[in-house]
């Protein structure tokens, strides 16, 4: 993403949606999120499109430390197309009235090594194939150790159904990086 392919999104205090910005909808609509453009995002709870209890905590945490503090922190994180990694940051800065700008910048993308991308979903997959993934790394939590997907040889080519939370790597990091 190129500077002007950055992209924002602006919260009152109530952490409510009031604005969008920079190449929001095509990123919305190259990434199958027809669901999150614009449109249908403005005047809603950030908190509604966010998965995972772990991963709301966390950001709530975040949020309320940037709005108290009156700094900005700047978070790394993966936010993974089918076929690439994208390394990626999110900074968190404090507006006037409470309100918070979220900033989304690509820093690098690198191909998947898998044959075949996987494919995650929320719902209609058997419970058996639940995977928890990390909402920071995109690591995935198998016999009790976050891994990467590629190294996990034994991933169904179907969807395979997610729940997000948080490693405790990426909670570690998160809290380091937070003003005080």
């Amino acid at each position: 993403m190129t500077e002007p392919d950055a992209l924002f999104c602006r919260l009152d205090q109530r952490n409510r949606i009031v604005g969008v910005g920079g190449a929001w909808d095509r990123f919305a609509l190259d990434n199958d999120g027809a669901a999150v453009v614009a449109a249908r995002v403005l005047g809603t709870d950030l908190f509604v499109h966010v998965g995972g209890e772990p991963t709301r905590a966390l950001l709530d945490t975040v949020l309320w430390r940037v709005r108290h503090a009156g700094r900005s922190v700047v978070l790394p994180f993966r936010c993974d197309s089918p076929d690439r990694e994208r390394h990626m940051e999110m900074t968190v800065e404090p507006e006037p009235g409470e309100g918070i700008l979220l900033a989304y910048r690509l820093l690098r993308t690198v191909p998947l090594p898998l044959a075949a991308p996987l494919r995650f979903s929320a719902s209609g997959v058997p419970r058996g194939r639940m995977l928890f993934r990390c909402s920071t790394c995109n690591r995935l939590l198998r016999d009790g150790v976050w891994c990467e997907a590629a190294t996990l040889d034994d991933l169904p080519a179907i969807p395979i159904a997610v729940s997000y939370g948080v490693c405790g790597e990426c909670r570690d990091m998160v809290e380091r990086l937070l003003p005080n």
